[in-house]
């Protein structure tokens, strides 16, 4: 169901950008052969949405049909868009267009025979409902409550047919117009209105829908349950933490031993997190091991964790495990550091890196959870620590938690609460999967029977087996819009930290979320995620500076899940090459649009996979300049791109350079607008050494699908858009969110005019031309961008706050470089939406801060970095919603203004490589606290001097 789905919404997609923008304006389809495309595009989403909890061979037949023809549809629009934009093709050949009207012409009957066998199945349907026992048939009221993808729940949640979608790119220009509704035939109407009857007469197995629409503000503020509730492991956690903290000098390994989902990582978690342990211990990291580790990544993860070479990707790769292990003992020398190795499966991992961590006589510890016993009685440290399922009383008490949050479980729903609960084996990860399916699903007695009679199977099985069972069922229920997104989580690797903003560019390049009126398709993609986030499916792995979820990551049993029934339903190709089945897995796979490939750096037997897929993603292959698919969309490859191909591949949507590797990115950025519907384009790095900007062209301006423009570690100089008062189509970058980081921006009004959306922006000025000051960049034009959030402002230039105007709009605030003053703050402090505020290197200048009392009334998150500040003058009243304070690097701090302690909402303090009395300044904050019966607040103080 998700492949054919997720067909059908990349096929809308296409059309939806070439009726917007064709590429050279010219007409790629007719607007017959569109109008028939957006007929079936409609009718075949409706039956899959109306039909979603269907299974059977007959309709896993049709939707292979269904995936079949919407792709083939794509590849002949897309082969032809290709042929049109590239050099010296035979496009504009009249034996070309034949060709492509062939073909379409064979789609198009392929389409006709699959509405035929939807109209067979929904008469077989019919038949069925009509000799059920009138008893057995639902009310159509009720289905409409039940189902989620109802015609009365699509209108409350506002989903619309793709003919809305594409109204909202409507256009009074010449061109291809497919604004109107086709007309459809007799047969197609009446199809689908026999297909709703099938729906107001389904039975029982029509089964939910969300309780509740998730918000793109609940989603910044994530998930409604704590990721980290734990149940029934209480005794575990305080022995845990006394041998953790006790009196034992030498170096101890503790390893945590239990089955898969019984909630070693939990636990291990609330460890790491608590304040005692946070307060106990000079350094702590977190590492995952993994069956398939690196030593490299895992030294390298460590150092990150650590605060050395953050943010140095570059230097890490250069370096090998011999150097980087001896920064991390150089690191972890002479102080009492805690270590979690997390999901262990051999102990090789540990022979490899123990060398590097250095037994300092001060009661470090190592923290090892691992599945398998023997692993844990290999390290012969500590007595390993087992856990135990959970008894029936602390099984209750998590699905209750789960289920109804503070709510007690209603008497009606205990009974059969009790039997699903015992159906899942007490064992914590099957319970908390089918407790997020129940938690989204209708709260109906007849449903939770439903799941009960479902979910008794599983008792005969054991282990991953018996929650590999529970897992199927909440993906067999999940709403079949959120099935393609949870099936595209395989691509990352085992136990990976997925980052929040790559996975919504990803889905949304790929074309599988299904469109809102009045919604950006980011903003589905966080609804989407917040919704896999409840079920329990996803679980959060941190939060950035605003509470806004940062990173996620995924069991690795759910990823099994999402690797079975992906490749059972043809979603994505899974290839380990050098195995010996390898050209029979070459073969099997090109039905599939998606194609994963584990560690390889064989080139040959890459590029026999690399040339039939048009999204790749792979893991460990060297740079090579491979030919790649000529309709390829999306490349994942941990960053490297494949330098002599990337300006043929001009179907690209989402490309990332490293500028370092790439010595001829000018005249590559020049070629950028031959990618027709390029949406994210991320550079890392500078050219060799060289800080110089580097020029976008021109036609960034003439490119309406771009949304993300990224440069880290250097700039981008942006032309000026050429002015809309010589007449002719303006094109407007409505999906436009981010820009960053931009070289003396000029924010003119036909700028402002051009981006109206952006969210995120990131400037710097320096060196300005002899003769030019700020008047000619009209920075103050900056308050016009009335849906900015972020903003990263550098300057070298003086008087920088004082020149511009900031919009209201804001709520995260970088200074980097900027020289202001600690009086102009006051500028920033009158923002009334700002919730983070970062002062980096040099950004402020002046010994003294005496903020403004009434000022930064929102703000949550303040970071403070290498700036000269001695004296701070603050209190409560100053700062009253702040939860973090960051310090970095404060050397002339005198002290921690004494009443930050006394705002209500503080939960860390953390300082770096800051003053002795400014870090005995916070322990004193920490301890009064503690006298006053406040034992939340952490407090964090690390110096990586030694």
């Amino acid at each position: 169901m998700a492949t054919a789905y997720a067909s059908l919404l990349s096929l809308g997609h296409t059309l939806g950008q070439l009726s917007q923008h064709p590429p050279r304006q010219m007409a790629v389809l007719g607007k017959a052969q569109i109008d028939s495309l957006l007929d079936n595009i409609i009718f075949l989403l409706d039956f899959l949405e109306e039909f979603s909890l269907t299974r059977g061979g007959e309709i896993q037949a049709l939707e292979e049909k269904i995936a079949r023809s919407a792709y083939a549809a794509e590849d002949i629009i897309e082969s032809r868009v290709v042929d049109q934009i590239l050099p010296n093709s035979e496009a504009e050949s009249e034996s070309s267009f034949i060709l492509l009207c062939q073909n379409l012409q064979k789609v198009m009957e392929e389409f006709d025979y699959v509405k035929k066998d939807v109209m067979k199945i929904k008469q077989t349907e019919g038949i069925k409902i009509m000799e059920q026992p009138a008893e057995d048939i639902i009310d159509s009221r009720m289905v409409d409550q039940i189902l989620p993808n109802s015609k009365a729940e699509r209108r409350r949640r506002g989903i619309f047919s793709f003919l809305d979608f594409l109204n909202l790119f409507k256009k009074e220009t010449e061109g291809i117009k497919i604004m109107q509704r086709p007309r459809k035939a007799a047969t197609a109407g009446s199809s689908k209105r026999d297909v709703m009857k099938i729906k107001e007469t389904q039975g029982i197995q029509i089964l939910h829908k969300p309780r509740k629409d998730a918000t793109a503000g609940s989603f910044i503020r994530g998930a409604s349950n704590n990721k980290n509730t734990m149940v029934g492991f209480d005794e575990d956690l305080n022995q845990i933490m006394e041998t953790l903290t006790g009196d034992e000098l030498n170096l101890q390994i503790l390893p945590v031993v239990g089955m898969g989902g019984i909630g070693k990582t939990t636990l291990a978690r609330n460890v790491f997190e608590s304040p005692s342990i946070v307060h106990h211990f000079d350094r702590l990291a977190w590492v995952t091991i993994s069956q398939q580790y690196s030593v490299h990544e895992i030294l390298s993860g460590l150092l990150k964790e650590i605060g050395v070479l953050a943010g140095r990707d570059e230097e890490i790769t250069q370096k090998n495990d011999d150097e980087l292990g001896l920064s991390l003992h150089r690191s972890l020398f002479d102080r009492r550091y805690f270590i979690v190795m997390d999901d262990t499966w051999t102990i090789k991992v540990w022979d490899s890196i123990k060398r590097f961590l250095p037994d300092n006589g001060n009661g470090s510890r190592v923290l090892v959870t691992t599945r398998l016993s023997n692993v844990g009685d290999d390290f012969r440290s500590c007595t390993p620590h087992r856990l135990h399922l959970l008894d029936q009383d602390q099984s209750w008490a998590l699905f209750c938690d789960k289920v109804f949050g503070k709510e007690s479980c209603p008497p009606e729903f205990e009974k059969v609460g009790k039997i699903i609960m015992r159906n899942c084996g007490a064992l914590p990860l099957a319970i908390v999967a089918i407790s997020g399916l129940l938690a989204k699903s209708s709260r109906t007695v007849e449903y939770w029977e439903y799941v009960a009679n479902h979910t008794h199977a599983a008792l005969n099985m054991g282990g991953d087996e018996l929650c590999f069972e529970i897992l199927s069922l909440s993906y067999k229920h999940l709403p079949v819009h959120l099935k393609p997104c949870f099936l595209y989580l395989a691509i990352f690797p085992e136990d990976h930290k997925i980052r929040i903003s790559r996975l919504v560019e990803l889905w949304v390049a790929e074309g599988i979320l299904k469109p809102i009126r009045s919604r950006s398709l980011e903003e589905i993609a966080e609804d989407n995620l917040k919704d896999l986030i409840d079920r329990n499916l996803i679980q959060v792995q941190n939060y950035g500076s605003r509470n806004k979820i940062k990173t996620c990551t995924i069991h690795d049993l759910i990823r099994d899940l999402c690797l079975k029934e992906a490749r059972k339903e043809k979603f994505l190709r899974l290839t380990k090459l050098h195995s010996l089945d390898f050209h029979s897995a070459v073969s099997r796979s090109k039905p599939r649009r998606r194609h994963i490939i584990q560690r390889s750096s064989d080139r040959e037997e890459f590029l026999k996979v690399a040339f039939d897929t048009s999204s790749l993603a792979c893991s460990e292959l060297k740079s090579t300049s491979a030919k790649l698919h000529r309709l390829l969309r999306v490349l994942k490859m941990n960053g490297i791109c494949f330098y002599g191909e990337i300006l043929r591949v001009v179907n690209y949507r989402h490309i990332k350079f490293f500028a370092s590797r790439f010595p001829n990115m000018l005249n590559t950025l020049e070629s950028l607008s031959l990618l027709w519907n390029l949406q994210t384009v991320i550079m890392d790095g500078f050219i060799g050494h060289s800080p110089t900007p580097i020029n976008l062209p021109a036609e960034i301006w003439e490119m309406p699908q771009l949304r993300h423009i990224k440069r880290v570690g250097g700039d981008f100089s942006l032309p000026d858009p050429h002015s809309s008062n010589g007449g002719g189509d303006i094109i407007v970058l409505k999906n436009m969110q981010t820009l960053h980081k931009i070289r003396n921006f000029r924010c003119t009004d036909e700028v402002v005019h051009r981006i109206p959306n952006l969210k995120k922006l990131g400037i710097t000025y320096r060196e300005f031309p002899s003769g030019f000051g700020w008047d000619h960049y009209e920075v103050y034009n900056l308050a016009r961008l009335r849906n900015l959030e972020s903003l990263l402002l550098g300057s070298r230039e003086k008087n920088v706050l004082q020149n511009l105007c900031l919009p209201q709009s804001l709520k995260k605030l970088t200074l980097e470089s900027s020289g202001v003053c600690w009086e102009d703050l006051t500028v920033v402090g009158s923002l009334p939406h700002l919730e983070v505020l970062n002062l980096l290197y040099d950004s402020v200048k002046g010994r003294k801060w005496n903020p403004v009392e009434g000022q930064f009334l929102e703000l949550k998150s303040l970071r403070i970095d290498f700036v000269s500040l001695e004296k701070w003058t603050a209190d409560s009243s100053h700062f009253p919603s702040l939860e973090k304070l960051q310090l970095v690097f404060l050397i002339c701090l005198q002290e921690i203004p004494e009443g930050i302690g006394e705002i209500q909402t503080l939960r860390s303090i953390s300082l770096e490589d800051c003053s002795d009395s400014a870090n005995s300044s916070a322990m004193k904050i920490q301890e009064e606290q503690k006298d006053l019966g406040n034992f939340d607040l952490v407090v964090r103080v690390t110096s990586h001097s030694s």
